[in-house]
C-alpha cells in the first residue's frame, strides 16, 4: 500500500511540474489572425535584435536571426488561413514594422536614456517581449 501512495504522490508531483511549465510558455493564439500577428510581430522583433547584435558584434546574431527565419517560416504557413479569416494581404509588413519599431524603441532607452530606472524598465520590457516570442519555440 505504501509503495502506491508513493507512486500517486510522484505522479501527482509530475504533473504538477508539467503544468506550472506549460503554464510558463506563452500560448499560441487561437484564430490565424492571431496567430499571423503573433508571428509577424515577433519576426519584427527578433529582426531588430539581430540588426543591433550584428552592429555590435554580437556573436549571438545568428542564433537571433535563425529565430526570426523560424517565425517567417510560421508566418508563410500561417498566412492563406488569416487572409481567408479576412486579413488584409499587406497588414503582416505593418505587424513586423510595429515588432521592429517597439524594440528599436526600447534599445535606444536601453543605449541612450539618462535616467537609469528608463533604462532598466527598458531592459526588463525587452527581455519580456523576447520571451513571449522565443518561448514559443522549440529550445527557445
Amino acid at each position: 500500500m505504501e509503495q502506491g501512495a508513493t507512486r500517486i504522490a510522484v505522479a501527482a508531483l509530475c504533473l504538477a511540474l508539467a503544468a506550472s511549465a506549460a503554464a510558463a510558455r506563452p500560448a499560441t493564439p487561437g484564430t490565424p489572425w492571431k496567430r499571423a500577428e503573433l508571428f509577424a510581430t515577433c519576426s519584427g522583433r527578433l529582426s531588430a535584435i539581430t540588426a543591433r547584435q550584428q552592429a555590435v558584434d554580437d556573436p549571438a546574431w545568428p542564433r537571433t536571426m535563425d529565430q526570426r527565419d523560424m517565425f517567417n517560416l510560421m508566418l508563410e504557413a500561417t498566412l492563406p488561413e488569416a487572409i481567408r479569416f479576412g486579413v488584409p494581404k499587406d497588414e503582416p509588413v505593418l505587424w513586423r514594422s510595429a515588432g521592429w519599431t517597439e524594440m528599436a524603441g526600447l534599445l535606444a532607452d536601453i543605449a541612450y536614456s539618462f535616467d537609469s530606472g528608463r533604462a532598466d524598465r527598458a531592459r526588463a520590457a525587452l527581455a519580456d517581449r523576447m520571451s513571449d516570442c522565443t518561448g514559443l519555440l522549440l529550445g527557445g
